[in-house]
Order: C-alpha cells, then structure tokens, then sequence
C-alpha cells in the first residue's frame, strides 16, 4: 500500500537545500569581512592624514612661531585635514599644559582624530 518511490528525490532536494543556504551564509559573512577590511585600509589613511596635520601645526609652532595656527588642506591621495592649536583645556576638550593640536583626518566618509597636548 505505502510506496517509498520517489524519496530520493525528496532526500536530495533537502540535501541540497541545506547546501545552498549554507553556502549562502558562508558568502555573506565573507564579503561582510571583505568591507570590514577595506574600512580598515581607509582608517589607517585617515589616521595619517590626521598625523599630517599634527606635523603642519608643530612646523608651523616651531619654525613660524604661530601659536593660533589653524588650518584645512586636501592632500594627493585625496584625504583631507583640519589642524588648530588650542591654548585652554576648554577649546581642547583634554587638560592640557600649555597647548593642544586638535588634527582630524578624513578619506571616504572615515574619520580619525588625534590630540597632541604639548
């Protein structure tokens, strides 16, 4: 009365099934990896765009003698940053001794602050 005919048909279909979503899984956690890693790329580009910046405001310190120095400027890869030398802990937003470089670095909408107190 019961015929088991055509259960492997079944049995494949369910393996198969399980194979794909597996796979499926498999490839969204890796290309998720793959932005993160890339995200990382362009952190580290944006934290030395900001080190730049720390780099102009202490030239500009030492050998221009400009302690209100302040500045934006693009650079050739195509990040950018912003530098101002603070002298209160109220414009720094970190107690400081005698003055503060605020530098913040930007690529691709990533973004990277450094404070030098000095």
């Amino acid at each position: 009365m019961f015929s088991t005919k055509g259960t492997i048909l079944y049995f494949a279909i369910l393996i198969l099934s399980v194979i794909f979503v597996i796979s499926v899984g498999l490839s969204l956690i890796i290309f998720g990896q793959m932005r993160i890693q890339r995200e990382i790329g362009y952190s580290v580009i944006a934290l030395c765009a900001a080190d730049t910046g720390v780099e102009r405001a202490l030239y500009a310190i030492y050998k221009e003698g400009n302690l209100s120095f302040s500045e934006t400027a693009n650079l050739e890869n195509g990040a950018n940053y912003w530098v101002s030398v603070a002298t209160s802990s109220t414009q720094c937003g970190i107690p400081i001794q005698y003055y503060c470089i605020k530098s913040r670095g930007t690529f691709r909408n990533t973004t990277r602050t450094i404070y030098a107190s000095f």
